[in-house]
């Protein structure tokens, strides 16, 4: 089993780093060097004042025995939208030790390459190589190197240009029982002038109480070339005595957008960091996001928007939703370099706590190294607004129903960024948090 160790290193024979060919395995051998000699980052270091980093350390487990029920049903539903033509493709790993992808066929005969990681460094490496570990690699942090050393498996989907994948492309990621450890990763090359809608959900961990928690620790990198459109998804729906920590970095070109949606319901500690790099004049980056904290759930939350070049736009807003004893912590920083001129960056999060018990931590921060952009940030804590309540129960609406309507209202503009056939679910996972309010 998978134990809290703060003083863990990772052997030097640890199956992982045999993986791959030789400037695979070279790059695993230096990010477990890397992991090895990096202390734990100090508690009252900027993005771990929240969040004590010796909870995601763990060692390795060979334990990976799970229930696959919840994992086969819904399977078997976005089965059902893949067969609907609701989805370009359906990816399933299961903790990085059987990925399969299904429905991909015509994409295949597009030029487009879905298929385990582990394979595409073997059959596409000229895709591979100039990409993996770019943006998430030796320098980034102590537990990004612990996955770039560790991951098993992962999935990697390339688009090439001037493709339009017009549904969406589901991954769909579970993790195992109690004690176990997944280090999931996914890299994703976008085209010049090509489109694609990512899904990317994580789920199933332990839900026994009392017992050791599981441990998911992941990695994504995007990138977007020139003129492209990336949509990406992330839903966190881990089961409740899990432990995740996710980071994700999309790097875009000139002319490029991304659209990033992170979504996080699960687990009973969950940090994630979401970055978008602009590279190039005319990218523009939109991060609209979303959490529900419920009982003692600990959420801690790191966005990052870098404009890199000049007339570049992007725009963060992230909503918080708290009820019980749930916390939440935030930290947003738009960076803005020297030579990266007439730039527009905006920044939001606004937090709603629904129970006395509850708290919510908000740190927006600007580090703009030139006069000539348009930049602003605000963020509010607070329970629903009273007068909204009276007005609504004026009308014969109980509290009860008033307070779910408001509720429904503060997160109904970011869950109609989601695609339709995941709407529906992500909404049912409100509802459940709503009951009882």
């Amino acid at each position: 089993m998978a134990q809290l160790n703060s003083d863990y290193t990772i052997p030097d024979l640890a199956p992982e780093l045999q993986r791959g060919p030789t400037w695979l395995q070279n790059h695993r051998r230096t990010l477990r060097q890397k992991f090895n000699d990096t202390p734990l980052p100090p508690r009252g270091l900027h993005l771990w004042r929240y969040t004590d980093p010796a909870k995601f350390m763990v060692g390795q487990t060979a334990d990976q025995a799970a229930s696959a029920s919840k994992f086969k049903a819904l399977i078997e539903e976005e089965q059902k939208h893949l067969a609907e033509n609701h989805l370009s493709g359906l990816v399933t790993d299961f903790t990085g030790r059987e990925i399969k992808a299904l429905g991909v066929d015509k994409l295949s005969e597009q030029g487009v390459v879905i298929k385990a990681l582990s394979d595409a460094v073997e059959s596409h490496l000229d895709l591979v190589e100039p990409y993996l570990y770019g943006l998430v690699g030796s320098e980034t942090g102590k537990f990004e190197a612990m996955n770039g050393a560790l991951w098993n498996d992962g999935i990697f989907v390339y688009v090439p240009d001037n493709t339009v994948i017009e549904q969406p492309l589901h991954l769909l990621r579970e993790a195992a029982g109690s004690g176990s450890a997944q280090f999931p990763r996914l890299l994703v090359v976008v085209g010049k002038n090509s489109e694609v809608t990512l899904i990317d959900e994580y789920g199933g961990g332990s839900s026994e109480k009392g017992a050791d928690p599981a441990y998911s620790n992941g990695v994504v990198e995007i990138y977007g070339l020139e003129d492209s459109r990336t949509r990406y998804v992330s839903l966190q729906r881990h089961e409740p005595v899990t432990n995740s920590y996710l980071t994700h970095r999309a790097k875009i070109a000139s002319g490029a957008t991304m659209l990033t949606v992170p979504l996080a319901f699960g687990g009973a500690l969950s940090k994630q960091n979401f970055g978008v790099i602009m590279a190039g004049p005319g990218s523009e980056s939109n991060m609209y996001g979303m959490l529900f904290g419920t009982g003692r759930q600990h959420f801690d939350n790191h966005t990052l928007h870098h404009h890199a070049s000049g007339q570049t736009h992007s725009n963060i807003d992230i909503k918080v939703v708290l009820r019980d004893k749930a916390i939440s912590a935030y930290t947003g920083l738009i960076r803005i370099d020297e030579h990266a001129q007439t730039c527009e960056a905006y920044q939001e999060n606004r937090n709603l706590l629904l129970s006395s018990g509850t708290k919510a931590e908000t740190i927006p921060e600007l580090e703009i190294l030139n006069e000539d952009v348009s930049c602003s940030h605000g963020a509010t804590v607070g329970p629903i607004d009273p007068i909204e309540l009276f007005y609504l129960m004026c009308r014969g609406i109980s509290l009860e129903v008033a307070q779910r309507m408001i509720v429904l209202g503060f997160v109904t503009p970011t869950l109609n960024r989601v695609p339709a056939d995941m709407r529906e679910r992500i909404s049912r996972f409100v509802d459940t948090r709503l009951e009882n309010v």
